[in-house]
């Protein structure tokens, strides 16, 4: 199915979710059941996959919406929601790159990888070089990975020499 489906409504059984799929189809909305399969094979998972999804068109949303309403099902309040991307946090390459060599090297430093050490400190020179800002809480990251990576650096110098 396309990127233009919508969730119009959520089931946690496969019943409720087929029989509000076949009310919509009666009326010629064109929809699918999102996550279906998964949770009839697997319904310890129902939660983690986020229900079943009953998708409609962006064409169909309203229509879907009146047919299911008419019909007593219930809809989920955020379909709205999906067709803007105003809730989603987006993180810069700064931020990123910052996450990314935080993490390297305290991968680094269970590690003692001298190959890791390496990428992160690449990974910070980077982020030096490129003068981009980063945001508050990103910049401690940084320094804490600056620390870990001469503290690997330290312990294998000690190690090896």
């Amino acid at each position: 199915m396309g990127n233009n489906f919508i969730t119009v409504s959520t089931f946690s059984n496969y019943i409720d979710a087929n029989l509000a799929k076949q009310l919509l189809e009666s009326q010629g909305i064109q929809c699918y059941l999102a996550n279906e399969s998964t949770v009839n094979m697997a319904w310890h998972l129902t939660v983690a996959v986020g229900w079943i999804k009953l998708q409609v068109n962006q064409t169909d949303l309203e229509q879907a919406k009146k047919v299911l309403v008419s019909s007593a099902f219930e809809i989920e309040d955020s379909a709205d929601e999906w067709l803007q991307d105003d809730d989603i946090e987006k993180i810069s390459w700064a931020d990123e790159t910052a996450d990314r060599a935080f993490r390297t090297s305290v991968i680094g430093l269970m590690l003692l990888f001298l190959p890791i050490q390496i990428y992160s400190l690449w990974l910070l020179v980077r982020l030096l070089v490129s003068l981009r800002q980063i945001s508050a809480n990103r910049r401690i990251k940084v320094i804490v990975a600056l620390l870990l990576d001469l503290l690997n650096l330290y312990i294998l110098w000690q190690i090896l020499f």
